[in-house]
């Protein structure tokens, strides 16, 4: 199997709820053909270097899967019929960014984790736990232990 990546760029003229019911349809679309996905990126409405079919702004989504070589001519066929769809692509991905998806697909999972779990939340020290320490009459400071130097000056001439 081999891993791709599909870029769709829906519609501005969608609202939200209608774009995600489309994104649900092309997923549905690639898991007809055998695939599993992998991971599903929302970049969300974003401005189009250049008008296509007369929208400036588009709805951006990136989904990486793994499939047969097989399927991928007929993802796109039935891709081609979707209206709501501005421009979409579909990339074979190289081992070194499957190796790099997979980094960042744990790095994610870890910035949730952590997100998830609260953080401890910091212990105040109460007056009486705290000691204080003072010197004691039998401990010496550096200065009574240093020996004395003194220097006379030499009288050779």
């Amino acid at each position: 199997m081999n891993h791709y990546e599909l870029m769709v760029i829906f519609s501005s003229a969608l609202t939200e709820d209608e774009e995600k019911a489309q994104l649900l349809q092309v997923e549905e679309i690639v898991k007809h053909e055998k695939a599993s996905i992998l991971f599903v990126d929302h970049w969300g409405k974003r401005k189009l270097a250049y008008a296509i079919k007369k929208q400036r702004q588009g709805y951006y989504e990136w989904l990486y899967f793994e499939a047969e070589s097989a399927g991928i001519s007929e993802i796109d066929r039935k891709l081609k019929m979707s209206e709501t769809i501005l421009r979409f692509m579909i990339l074979k991905m190289e081992k070194i960014q499957v190796q790099n998806l997979q980094k960042d697909m744990e790095r994610r999972a870890a910035r949730t984790a952590q997100a998830e779990t609260p953080a401890p939340e910091p212990v105040a020290a109460a007056a009486e736990d705290v000691v204080e320490l003072e010197p004691d009459a039998e401990t010496e400071t550096l200065e009574e232990t240093a020996p004395e130097v003194i220097s006379e000056p030499s009288t050779e001439a």
